[in-house]
């Protein structure tokens, strides 16, 4: 499964040379909620739904600044990882545990197929579960090292610039 990290602009060279380190996401509550990882989400044939995260962080930190997105492969060594909707993965840090891969296709896997993105509402599906992408995030405690970055999705050029 292919997912995507959004960090600004100017991180990029030391990112594509270093790779993706684990930062400190402080919880407003306290500090027991505090929580460490590489923050991403999953990468879609959706342009919109991918440039999502990006918009929330821009609008949420209140920066001009711009962000670009770096897609790798999530493999078993990225495990154990947190994942869920963004707003209970602090709250619940052990309920949103997933220690294999398998596990994680199991809870998850069939709302991230490109078949269930595709699937129509009707009087069968209505009643399902179904997951937010919207709201979907995945924590993962390790980093990523730079040989797996697939491909880099560049914002527009920053704003400051001429």
């Amino acid at each position: 499964m292919l997912v995507i990290h959004w960090s600004k602009h100017n991180t990029t060279e030391k990112i594509l040379k270093n790779g993706i380190k684990p930062t400190m996401r402080r919880s407003a509550v306290d500090s027991k909620h505090d929580l460490k990882g590489v923050w991403c989400y999953p990468f879609t044939r959706n342009k919109v739904l991918n440039g999502n995260w990006k918009r929330n962080l821009k609008t949420w930190r209140n920066e001009r600044t711009n962000f670009n997105g770096f897609v790798f492969r999530l493999t078993e060594h990225d495990f154990p990882l947190y994942a869920g909707e963004f707003g209970t993965i602090w709250f619940n840090t052990e309920g949103n545990l997933i220690e294999t891969y398998p596990k994680f296709i199991e809870l998850y896997g069939k709302y991230l197929s490109p078949q269930e993105l595709l699937l129509e509402v009707n009087d069968k599906t209505k009643n399902e579960p179904s997951l937010d992408l919207d709201d979907f995030e995945i924590v993962l405690p390790n980093g990523v090292s730079s040989d797996r970055i697939i491909k880099v999705i560049k914002d527009r050029m920053p704003a400051n610039r001429i």
